[in-house]
């Protein structure tokens, strides 16, 4: 048994930190579920630097359950629910049709939970990391409200927004990486092939090499004869930079560096904003109190800066401010989106107007990823200049040089 820090939320919004004791994350977690929160956190006392946790898989291994299964299991126990049938036997449904082996276990475990008992919510809340805080915050709030079917439904459209935009990246990103893939299969090809030509032509001709041809000479004898090295010191690079970046300060620095990025960087805000609104709204209009709202989308951020963002909106709020002053006072949000959220407060429709700012953000989001290829094409011409630039003079310098030799 290990003793476990955590902190949790009451089905009333009302936070709650301390300890426990418990075989596993899991265990904790689902500990909590049973007497009624929902956890935010829980991570292991003094754990061991060597000590691999009971619950560790390796992430390419071990099958991962993705965004499209879960909007699909919302999606037909919401249409189950909503047509009168008693929420049990609706998952039990589901379950029969769900491909993913890891996702229908985890069905399974809820099934038993809520058959001894346990609210749905609870029963999500016991694995973390399929459901997020959010969605179990939301389920929570249904069952309290009496409003599950109409919850289940305001879920799948979150997710039907966010698998939306994630097929747009991955649409506009396509031609920048085939692009880059092309050069650096280039680069390959004329490191490996071209030029160990080059330098035994000139070896056997006792001539100097051109220094752009030289570098790359050394860089091919770097990878022939030093491979391990440079793989030791590629990997220690990669996991040094990721143990940085699990620090605070080092994840702050490169959250900002992320906001800070030219075209990417604004991308990045557009989402976050159009996420907070989206978020806010859906919990508002299914009965989640606006601060208790404010704190999951805080803990539900992708970026350090904007959560600290919305931390000081929320700690104006507990001191009863409205949620437009403090808006204003945040560089990251328009006027445009502060201006809606005031008339949201003063008309009592919050929800309403925190829903359409969302549906600003999108279009915007939208807008920006439609023209991300021209957008980026003054970065790219520049890239392939220099590429092409430096092949050339490593290819045709030598070639030049030896028309020399042969005319003296």
């Amino acid at each position: 048994m290990s003793k476990f820090n955590y902190k949790a939320r009451s089905i009333s919004g009302e936070l709650k930190e301390g300890e426990i004791e418990a075989a596993s994350v899991r265990e904790a977690a689902g500990s909590l579920a049973t007497q009624g929160y929902i956890p935010i956190s829980i991570d292991e006392q003094g754990g061991s630097f060597f000590k691999i946790p009971k619950d560790f898989k390796i992430p390419f291994l071990s099958p991962r359950v993705k965004m499209r299964d879960l909007n699909v299991f919302f999606r037909q126990v919401a249409v189950l629910v909503e047509a009168g049938v008693p929420l049990l036997e609706a998952i039990m449904a589901v379950e029969d049709q769900i491909i993913n082996v890891t996702f229908k276990k985890i069905i399974g475990e809820m099934e038993s939970d809520i058959g001894a008992g346990h609210a749905f919510s609870q029963a999500l809340a016991k694995h973390p990391t399929v459901f997020p805080e959010l969605i179990v915050a939301m389920v929570a709030a249904g069952e309290r409200s009496g409003t599950l079917d109409n919850v289940l439904e305001r879920i799948t459209m979150f997710y039907e927004k966010e698998i939306t935009f994630q097929q747009k990246v991955k649409s506009a990103m396509r031609y920048p990486i085939i692009v880059l893939v092309a050069l650096s299969a280039a680069f390959v090809f004329v490191i490996t092939l071209v030029i160990p030509r080059f330098s035994s032509v000139y070896s056997a001709l006792k001539s100097d090499l051109p220094l752009p041809t030289k570098i790359l000479i050394n860089i091919n004898y770097a990878i022939v004869h030093y491979w391990w090295l440079m793989t030791i010191v590629g990997l220690s690079a990669y996991y040094a930079i990721k143990f940085y970046g699990a620090t605070p300060a080092g994840r702050a620095r490169f959250d900002q560096l992320k906001l800070n990025t030219p075209v990417f960087g604004l991308l990045t805000i557009k989402v976050s904003l159009s996420r907070f609104f989206r978020m806010l709204a859906t919990m508002i209009s299914s009965g989640i109190p606006i601060i208790a709202g404010l704190e999951t989308t805080m803990n539900t951020a992708d970026n350090v800066i904007i959560a600290a963002s919305i931390a000081r909106i929320r700690d104006r709020v507990v001191s009863g401010a409205g949620l437009s002053g403090p808006m204003a006072e945040e560089k990251i949000f328009p006027s445009t989106a502060v201006q809606m959220v005031a008339v949201g407060e003063k008309s009592g429709n919050l929800d309403k107007m925190l829903s359409k700012s969302a549906d600003y953000f999108d279009e915007e989001t939208d807008y920006l990823i439609a023209n991300l290829m021209s957008l980026m094409e003054p970065f790219i011409f520049l890239f392939l200049s220099v590429m092409v630039l430096i092949l050339a003079l490593v290819i045709f310098l030598p070639m030049w040089s030896m028309m020399d030799l042969y005319t003296k």
